[in-house]
């Protein structure tokens, strides 16, 4: 399954012929948007891609971290940001040598099961008091489809916002933003991103009011979340 996962993430991952690209570009400016500032704090990306994360981290001046399984991935990170340390496995069997200010998993925690999802949760629980998920949505339009057609790969496990908040509460965090993105994500009728059926354009004309009124019901979900003793500046 690992393999599969690799192989997947090295085709799909920030690909423009991926329609649902300009949703995961949204949702990325969402991050951005609400990244505080570093001022030489620390910072853990885990499942960190090709370094989209980890580039609004640097720009805030954190001293960064990434986590990836890929080796290619954490390759093409340590070429443009040398000074960003690279660990490369998964998760709950790599040695983070925290605690971070804040942990950043973005596009993450669909690859996790629900035992894995808490044992995640433990440790990012030990590691720090600030934390960024995104969720995939179940409820979603995109979740409903993905699921009815087939599309769902072994490797990706869709949640809903309210279960993963479950979690972070249980594990002692509070959350204190929310975000819905992509109520509408581009769909297309075969796999491998083909057919489209529900257009970019379309997506795009109206995402920026849906996901303020249905954030709920959106394909992705941001989530960020402090310690229950903890603030965060907005």
């Amino acid at each position: 399954m690992t393999e599969d996962l690799a192989r997947y993430y090295e085709e799909w991952w920030e690909n423009p012929r991926d329609p649902r690209d300009q949703v995961f570009k949204r949702l990325n400016r969402v991050v951005r948007k609400f990244l505080p500032p570093g001022a030489g704090k620390t910072a853990l990306d885990v499942g960190s891609g090709k370094g989209a994360i980890v580039s609004f981290l640097r720009e805030k001046d954190y001293r960064v971290t990434a986590l990836d399984l890929n080796g290619n991935f954490l390759r093409e990170i340590k070429q443009r940001f040398p000074e960003v340390e690279c660990l490369e496995g998964r998760f709950g069997e790599v040695d983070c040598r925290g605690p971070y200010d804040l942990v950043t998993a973005v596009e993450f925690i669909q690859n996790l099961d629900l035992p894995e999802l808490d044992r995640f949760f433990e440790k990012a629980a030990g590691l720090t008091g600030h934390l960024i998920v995104t969720v995939s949505n179940r409820k979603s339009l995109h979740g409903f489809w993905a699921r009815w057609r087939g599309f769902i790969k072994d490797f990706v496990h869709v949640y809903t916002p309210r279960e993963v908040e479950r979690r972070l509460e249980a594990g002692g965090f509070r959350i204190v933003r929310r975000r819905g993105v992509g109520f509408l994500t581009p769909l297309t009728w075969h796999p491998g991103f083909k057919r489209k059926i529900l257009p970019v354009w379309l997506a795009r004309a109206v995402n920026p009011v849906a996901d303020r009124l249905l954030p709920r019901l959106c394909h992705l979900y941001y989530l960020e979340a402090v310690k229950n003793h903890q603030e965060v500046k907005p």
